[in-house]
């Protein structure tokens, strides 16, 4: 049972190696070794049954022992090459020469008698070695059989067979052994074959599993390639953004020149560099003046084409290792990077401000716009960026405190001045919160009637650490914070509840004339506020007169022309302030819906100091009652004036000759003596 199990084994193993060899000198190596595990043992077995046969037909010994000899050296020798180690083409060749010397010695030897059973067997070595894949064997028993026939042919040309016992025994032994053979090579091949289908499926099915594994991984490739492909977009997009982020943390995007980000770092960077060197460096602020009156009259759009422009024309003007920069709207900011002197700083900084003196066209309009310069140097006025900074924005107020369109350099005494104005801005803003303001009453005399009395509304503000503070002080101020819009509008509410006041306790009418400032008339929905707040009062918009200054024709006079006219036809009247000063000009007279033109109390302040004024004035009112429009003189303080302007039949007088301005209480009594006096 071993002995079949060990040869089952050695069988199965070579039959799976056959079946698995995954190239063709494995598959020819192990056939060789699959047929000599085959005629070997045949081989030996033949060597036996010969040696029967031999002795049963009575041969001579030494015959029967040379071929019995002849088989079984040549089967010993097959059983020996399966363990040689040499090449499988070595091999095969022996096997198969030790083959044919074997049937040879046996045909020789047996001739007469084998003949049938030795071509028999010659037929099934030739079908056995032609399931091979290696093409030896199968060669050497063609060549070796057609060696034999010939030989039979020329040696033995007639056979007699002898037929007895012995040759049927052997004719069946053989038959036995083609069957065995026939089956053993079948069953072995059919293994073969059965294990290479299953090789095959399996290999198929890898096959499949491999193309669509290798689809997939196409798949995934393509995919692979389209994410690298976007991740490369998102990259060059991602670095495309920083540098556009980085350029727009930096760069101011309307005019294209460093952002106040920009401006400080330098400043900081050149602190850094000339710490503890003798070397200095200057920050020159810039702010345009009446910018906002460009905007405001000409739209945004061109103020911003404005500034295009001034940035354009001060680059091209300033020196290259200068750099300017944009601090926010329209302030601008220089840094003189250079070691140069005050004096050259000032020389340099005259030169810009002489360039913003030539136009700029604007929608085909020309336009001159200054701008006032304030300059600071580090480390004499500052030590820190925000400081210096800081610095030279007071040194620029304190120029357009000077008249605008001017140069001034940090001083310490400005810093104080500086934070006093901050302060009062911050007073102001909660004046009018906690209701600290009050309005004062001026009456203004009709000369032909002394009882016919018109007022003139006087914002006034008590402050309660400062006292009485000046109109002329923290008027302009609520001009500058954009506070005068609400102080405006809560005079005229408090002049619309005095006629109304009026006319319930002396059942008479009287005219109030309120101050609108030219900032105030040019906010947005500055008429439907106004028209708002008298409705709501109910007074008649006739017992109103607004007055206005020239200062609100600046930048669109056809605009204010409009503005008023609709005031006109609301029922309110218009009155031209401060005539004689400013931007004075006849030219307006013609050009205005004005009912009432002051005169400036300055020119009253000269009558009879001189013939020249006293011809003015009498001129200007002879020449505005030619235009049909009434005539106030303001500031008439001595009788000698009184008696001058009633001479030239001025309409109306005001001034502290007359009365000075009335509280709630004294215009209660100033009402009450005027109607005793009827």
């Amino acid at each position: 049972m071993i002995f079949i199990k060990t040869i089952r084994a050695h069988f199965e193993e070579l039959i799976n190696n056959i079946a698995e060899a995954d190239n063709l000198e494995k598959i020819k190596a192990n056939e060789t070794l699959l047929m000599l595990s085959l005629l070997g043992p045949m081989l030996m077995l033949a060597a036996v049954v010969s040696g029967i046969i031999g002795i049963y037909w009575q041969e001579s010994l030494v015959r029967v022992v040379k071929v019995t000899s002849s088989l079984f050296f040549c089967g010993l020798f097959m059983m020996i090459l399966i363990r040689l180690k040499q090449s499988n083409q070595f091999k095969i060749h022996l096997m198969s020469s030790a083959l044919l010397l074997g049937l040879l010695a046996t045909y020789l030897a047996y001739y007469q008698r084998l003949t049938i059973i030795f071509w028999m067997i010659i037929l099934i070595m030739v079908i056995m070695s032609n399931m091979m894949v290696q093409r030896t064997l199968f060669n050497y028993m063609i060549g070796g059989g057609a060696l034999y026939f010939m030989a039979s042919l020329f040696y033995y040309p007639t056979a007699t067979i002898q037929i007895d016992h012995a040759f049927n025994l052997t004719l069946m032994a053989v038959l036995l052994c083609i069957i065995v053979a026939s089956i053993v090579t079948n069953r072995i091949y059919r293994q073969i074959l059965s294990k290479k289908s299953a090789i095959y499926a399996d290999t198929v099915s890898q096959k499949e599993d491999l193309n669509q594994l290798y689809d997939d991984v196409i798949a995934h490739q393509q995919q692979l390639k389209a994410q690298n492909e976007l991740l490369v977009l998102y990259n060059t997009q991602i670095e495309a953004n920083r540098e556009r982020l980085e350029f727009l943390a930096y760069t101011d995007t309307l005019t294209g020149i460093p952002n106040r980000k920009m401006i400080m770092e330098q400043i900081d960077l050149l602190i850094d560099l000339n710490k503890g060197s003798p070397h200095h460096f200057a920050l020159v602020f810039i702010d345009l003046d009446n910018f906002k009156k460009i905007n405001d009259s000409m739209g945004h759009g061109a103020g911003d084409l404005l500034l295009q422009q001034v940035t354009s024309r001060l680059r091209e003007a300033m020196d290259d290792k200068d750099l300017l920069g944009r601090l926010g709207g329209d302030e601008l900011a220089i840094l003189i990077r250079r070691q140069i002197s005050d004096e050259k700083i000032l020389g340099d900084t005259q030169k810009l401000l002489n360039q913003l003196g030539n136009p700029f066209y604007l929608e085909d309009k020309a336009v001159i716009i200054t701008a006032s310069f304030g300059i600071a140097i580090w480390p004499v006025d500052a030590r820190s960026s925000n400081d210096l900074l800081k610095a030279a924005d007071t040194a620029m107020y304190k120029a357009k405190e000077m008249g605008k369109n001017s140069i001034q350099f940090y001083r310490k005494e400005m810093k104080t001045e500086v934070l006093y104005k901050m302060e009062l801005e911050n007073q102001m803003i909660e004046a009018f919160q906690k209701e600290q303001f009050f309005v004062e009453y001026q009456p203004i005399v009709d000369l032909t009637d002394r009882n016919k009395v018109s007022f003139e509304a006087l914002m006034r503000w008590q402050a309660p650490e400062r006292g009485l503070v000046s109109p002329a002080e923290f008027i302009p101020l609520a001009e500058e914070i954009g506070l005068i819009g609400d102080l405006g509008e809560w005079v005229l509410r408090q002049a619309c509840e005095k006629i109304r006041e009026v006319r319930e306790q002396f059942g008479i009418d009287i005219r109030i004339a309120v101050n609108v400032s030219a900032v105030q008339m040019k906010r947005p929905g500055f008429l439907a506020g106004v028209k708002a707040v008298i409705r709501e009062a109910g007074t008649p918009p006739e017992q109103l007169t607004f007055e206005i200054t020239e200062s609100v024709f600046i930048g669109n006079i056809e605009q204010a022309i409009e503005i008023i006219t609709e005031l006109k036809a609301f029922g309110v009247l218009i009155s031209l302030d401060d005539f004689g000063t400013g931007y004075s000009s006849l030219s307006y007279l013609l050009q205005l819906p004005i009912d009432v033109l002051k005169i400036d109390r300055s020119f009253i302040a000269a009558l009879e100091k001189g013939e020249k004024n006293n011809r003015i004035v009498g001129s200007i009112i002879e020449m505005v009652h030619g235009l049909g429009i009434q005539v106030v003189a303001e500031g008439v303080e001595e009788t000698l004036q009184f008696d001058f302007l009633k001479d030239k039949q001025c309409d109306w007088i005001q001034g502290y000759l007359m009365s000075r301005p009335l509280g709630d209480v004294a215009m209660a009594e100033y009402l009450l003596r005027q109607q005793e006096q009827k």
